[in-house]
């Protein structure tokens, strides 16, 4: 398409404010790697604060975290422990001369022991964790699974088949739970259901996780690919750290080919332009970025940057493909310059986000 059509259809839209500038994301070289893993390396054994997440049953679970789940007990909270070590493992993979290189393998080789993890699984197999970190938790232990399995590092192994039995558990009571979810958990937060199934895809692809990549994707088909008109608009929720909306269409990126994705995005998402799209072209405003809740939207703005990246690759219009791609250059610069000034309620997940996000 000639560059001033382009221009004239971009105006049209509302987005003046994207330019003829080439559109280039924030790349993730080793400096800004060593920047951001730091964050999960400081965290991962760190105890306090935390925050527990289940229930006692009785007495006997009236113990420190750090005993009941000793892989994954710092980082606030347990599933931020869990990526966290995932970030962990992604940059070493990427950079595997990085300059704190022995730090993190002594603690990945801590935490990821056979003994540590067979007390995860213990706690795990109690009834009363059945739906403990259900699902976020469970999808982001996937992906720290998968990323484990795809590792050429020798004891990565040794920590994937430490963990999989603790795998394999929470495999199966996703299927188990999918079977009794009579409809998707659509919120901006952990819950959000689409969100955690595009980690379980990248993690089911890679670990030939047949079983459950097949009722994933027959549990989406069914509740998401009749979805018109969502209501972008409501976005976001004062402390959403998932865009909903996004979220889905990610999912459905992944499940869908070119064709069919294209066709029902379209009725997903029928318009872009500023009066329709504008709470998702603008980044969120976060005033006061130290507050945990607060702070979740600037997470918002990483999930949002690299699920506009993931879409963008399987839009047919080159038109909208630019669009997706300068909203997200936007969402990743903004998330970037205002991460650091969250504190520890923010650093002790946002790491992983980032590491994510400018990994696409």
């Amino acid at each position: 398409m000639n560059k001033n059509i382009l221009l004239f259809f971009l105006l049209i839209l509302g987005c003046t404010e994207i330019n003829e500038e080439k559109i280039e994301n924030i790349q993730l070289d080793e400096k800004l790697a060593k920047e951001l893993v730091s964050l999960s390396v400081k965290c991962v054994d760190q105890k306090y604060p935390y925050k527990i997440g289940y229930r006692f049953t009785d007495e006997n679970w009236l113990k420190p975290h750090y005993e009941i789940t000793p892989s994954f007990y710092g980082c606030w909270d347990w599933h931020s422990a869990v990526h966290g070590h995932w970030a962990m493992v992604k940059i070493l993979k990427d950079f595997p001369e990085i300059s704190n290189r022995e730090i993190i393998l002594s603690k990945l080789d801590k935490n990821l022991s056979r003994e540590n993890l067979n007390k995860e699984y213990e706690f795990f197999k109690q009834k009363f964790a059945n739906g403990f970190e259900r699902t976020y938790g469970w999808a982001w232990l996937m992906k720290l699974y998968s990323e484990l399995l795809s590792w050429d590092y020798e004891k990565a192994q040794i920590w994937a088949i430490n963990m999989k039995p603790l795998i394999d558990l929470l495999s199966e009571r996703t299927i188990l739970f999918l079977d009794k979810l009579s409809t998707p958990l659509r919120p901006g937060t952990h819950a959000n259901t689409a969100f955690s199934f595009s980690l379980m895809i990248e993690y089911a692809q890679i670990a030939d996780d047949k079983e459950l990549f097949s009722k994933i994707k027959d549990f989406s088909i069914e509740n998401f690919l009749g979805d018109i008109n969502c209501p972008v608009n409501y976005e976001p929720s004062g402390t959403d750290f998932i865009s909903p909306c996004l979220a889905e269409a990610g999912l459905m990126s992944l499940l869908l080919n070119n064709t069919e994705f294209n066709k029902w995005l379209y009725k997903f998402l029928p318009s872009f332009d500023k009066r329709n799209f504008g709470s998702i072209i603008n980044p969120p405003e976060v005033l006061d970025p130290t507050d945990p809740g607060i702070g979740h939207l600037i997470g918002l703005m990483f999930h949002r940057a690299w699920t506009l990246k993931d879409i963008a690759v399987k839009l047919d219009s080159k038109t909208d493909k630019k669009l997706f791609q300068s909203i997200a250059k936007k969402h990743s610069k903004k998330g970037y310059n205002i991460m650091f000034e969250s504190g520890y309620g923010g650093e002790h997940w946002l790491a992983t986000f980032a590491i994510y996000n400018f990994s696409k």
